[in-house]
């Protein structure tokens, strides 16, 4: 029953972490402190106290590497610190599932934004530079939702 209730308040805040970002094209810091506090706990209920102690090794990691991208503007803040948030509820052993997941929902992502450029609908505001922000939010609140409800990338082939 708690491990229901706390899947089912990562998944809001994964859902909301997406809405957000499509909406404003950032993703506030409250959100991924809470997204990180729901993760953790489904961390510990899911998997033990030494599991989640390497999930939280896996978000500190998630968070240098993401600052890094986001120093040479290879990603958003909002982005690093969203996916550092998930990441509290992945343990380090699954850590490419993750990044599998994310990766595969940034495909489809870019791969509807290019259809609606080709459709010439809208599709969102663009940064100083004229670069279109993408709500990479979207891919990383649904690759979390696909690795936490199961089944590997590979599995699709």
């Amino acid at each position: 029953m708690l491990e229901t209730f706390v899947l089912a308040a990562c998944l809001g805040f994964a859902a909301a972490g997406a809405v957000w970002d499509v909406g404003k094209r950032r993703i506030p810091n409250l959100l991924c402190v809470g997204m990180a506090l729901v993760a953790f706990c489904y961390a510990l209920v899911s998997f033990g106290l030494f599991q989640a102690g390497s999930a939280a090794l896996h978000a500190i990691a998630a968070l240098l590497v993401g600052m890094l991208l986001f120093r040479f503007g290879l990603i958003g803040g909002g982005d690093a610190k969203f996916y550092s948030a998930v990441a509290f509820g992945v343990p380090l052993n699954q850590a490419l599932l993750l990044l599998g997941w994310v990766s595969i929902a940034g495909l489809l992502l870019l791969l509807v934004m290019v259809a609606m450029r080709m459709g010439g609908m809208p599709i969102g505001p663009r940064d100083a530079n004229g670069r279109v922000l993408v709500p990479y939010g979207v891919a990383i609140g649904l690759g979390f939702a696909l690795t936490l409800l199961g089944g590997a990338p590979g599995d699709l082939l």
